[in-house]
């Protein structure tokens, strides 16, 4: 297969998680294979940690196309193309399974579509898995939130969940989260297991509850006229390694939770499971959000989604 092109191309990745994070070696796996195919004609840069700067910063730069790619939560996406924040709707995927199902078929590629209109390729997703409950307090039901202040990524839908269950939601940058746990500036958080062991959130927390009521979605981004002018032969490349990097990070993300609750335990962190009545009463609370998202993006694109979850769930 033909390159099309001989002059060398430099991408620059960016991505919020840390360097020891399954996001980054899933971008180093990109990068291997990417410079592996191309012969060196395309080069990456990865940049972990948020060393471009915060997920907005980020988005923004791809947008403009200072960075030609990043790999985000869509909570940090959405501000910038709405629809995408139905992947952060509370419990619309039973399981891993079939979120992927959804996901890597022609409905994610529809979720993606509209990023296009603000200078954006959306091409896969990664994940970071399902989101958990922490807090300085005990969280069983939705009332235990009532009166407190609950961190969240800007997104607005996540932002609507957690005023549907009593609290007050702050868009903190995720970098500061554990200064502001810390310091009390917040009293609880939601995200991945991998991401609380990460972040060592559990050494500011007292409470972890598994909840699985959200699945962090992380959409693999270009900006659209850099990908665009590139010969096909190396777009091709480009996103079947994106692929290709998702599923190894799939693997390895999932194999890493139970050790990461043994390390929670030995650290002092109390651990609970939501019962089937306790997540009943939390789905119960989160139907408000879902008419929030309807009345600003319509319909159309939640039931394309629902029945995407239902023909995945074999329903």
């Amino acid at each position: 297969m033909s390159l099309g092109a001989t002059a060398q191309t430099t991408i620059k990745l960016g991505h919020d998680q840390p360097d020891r994070s399954t996001h980054h070696q899933a971008a180093l796996k990109w990068k291997e294979l990417v410079e592996a195919r191309t012969h060196g004609q395309v080069r990456i840069q990865v940049f972990p940690a948020m060393q471009l700067g915060s997920g907005t910063q980020m988005v923004e730069q791809v947008q403009a196309g200072a960075v030609e790619a990043a790999v985000l939560p869509t909570g940090w996406i959405a501000p910038v193309s709405p629809p995408v924040q139905v992947l952060d709707l509370p419990f619309l995927f039973p399981n891993r399974e079939v979120a992927y199902k959804v996901m890597d078929g022609p409905v994610g590629q529809e979720i993606l579509k509209p990023l296009n209109k603000v200078n954006i390729q959306g091409v896969a997703f990664w994940e970071s898995g399902f989101k958990q409950f922490t807090g300085h307090f005990p969280i069983r039901e939705p009332k235990d939130y009532q009166g407190h202040k609950i961190r969240t990524m800007p997104a607005p839908v996540i932002m609507e969940q957690f005023k549907a269950f009593g609290a007050t939601p702050v868009a903190i940058d995720f970098k500061e989260l554990y200064g502001a746990l810390q310091q009390k500036v917040v009293d609880g958080q939601e995200n991945p297991i991998a991401t609380i062991a990460l972040m060592r959130f559990f050494e500011v927390q007292k409470y972890l509850t598994l909840s699985d009521h959200g699945f962090i979605a992380y959409a693999f981004i270009f900006n659209k006229p850099f990908l665009d002018k590139l010969p096909a032969a190396q777009r091709e490349i480009l996103v079947n390694a994106v692929r290709e990097a998702g599923k190894f990070q799939r693997e390895i993300i999932a194999a890493s939770e139970a050790e990461h609750l043994k390390t929670f335990r030995a650290a002092g962190l109390e651990i609970s499971q939501l019962s089937p009545e306790q997540r009943r009463k939390f789905e119960e609370a989160s139907r408000p959000v879902y008419d929030w998202f309807t009345q600003r993006q319509g319909p159309e694109t939640l039931e394309m989604v629902r029945k995407a979850v239902r023909e995945a769930s074999g329903k």
